[in-house]
């Protein structure tokens, strides 16, 4: 998996509710997510604890279009929220938008500047870097 594509391979969940989604985590190493948007019913998914973890690893996957395998179909989504147990490295629930490639949407990208620490105008010359973030 290159850092611009992500793609998780899910399955539609019938069995709905509290208990189904603990039975889900405890037994399977799943996790329940739902996928909503796009002017489609919403779809309440089970996705790979270990595959979803190991994509979160990589902070691109917050900022990026995100193939979802459902079946035999795919899916592009973008991930709204993401639940995570507030003692444990584990991951609780997760929620994703459909998106098209004829709608507009506004996503935050995060800004990394190299080689800061190695500015010469900063460094030997007294300048400094300021980072602002601008929003409408």
């Amino acid at each position: 998996m290159s850092a611009e594509e992500f793609e998780l391979n899910c399955t539609v969940r019938t069995d709905l509710g509290k208990g189904a989604s603990r039975r889900l985590r405890r037994l399977n190493g799943d996790i329940p997510a739902v996928l909503y948007g796009g002017g489609e019913d919403p779809v309440s998914l089970t996705i790979s604890h270990k595959d979803i973890a190991k994509a979160t690893e990589n902070e691109a996957f917050f900022s990026h279009i995100i193939t979802l395998n459902v079946g035999k179909k795919k899916q592009k989504a973008v991930i709204k929220a993401l639940q995570r147990h507030p003692a444990k490295a584990i991951l609780m629930h997760a929620d994703f938008q459909r998106v098209s490639d004829k709608v507009e949407i506004t996503v935050n990208v995060p800004i990394h500047f190299l080689n800061e620490d190695k500015c010469a105008g900063v460094k030997t010359g007294g300048g400094s870097i300021i980072k602002t973030s601008e929003r409408d």
